[in-house]
């Protein structure tokens, strides 16, 4: 028959405030508001067995089938008449490709000091 283990003495690694905190404890209360077991046990069931990994990847199947993701396009249009052309920097970008974008920086001499 093997021998018991020697029991771990938690004071060697922790500080006092640090086991007070943990002796202070107490379980939550029975009648708080929280998630099911029912609910829990089921997620564990679809996890841990075969049949529910299969039933799991069959719903998610089906998701995708009745529900599929949309790829609309996002267009957005600009009417660029009113933009103002004397601004110091001046940023072009490319939608198509972003090698295509262009900046342009303006070095207007300073202003006379008067």
């Amino acid at each position: 028959m093997p021998e018991p283990a020697e029991p771990f003495d938690f004071d060697e690694v922790y500080d006092h405030e640090t086991m007070a905190a943990l002796d202070a404890w107490q379980p939550p209360d029975d009648e708080s508001p929280g998630p099911s077991p029912l609910a829990s046990r089921l997620s564990a069931w679809s996890r841990s067995s075969s049949l529910g990994m299969v039933l799991s990847a069959s719903a998610l199947a089906l998701q995708k089938v009745m529900y599929p993701d949309r790829d609309d396009a996002i267009i957005i249009e600009v009417d660029a008449d009113g933009e103002p052309h004397d601004l110091p920097i001046r940023l072009m970008l490319d939608p198509d490709d972003p090698r295509g974008s262009l900046c342009i920086v303006r070095r207007d001499p300073p202003p006379p000091v008067v």
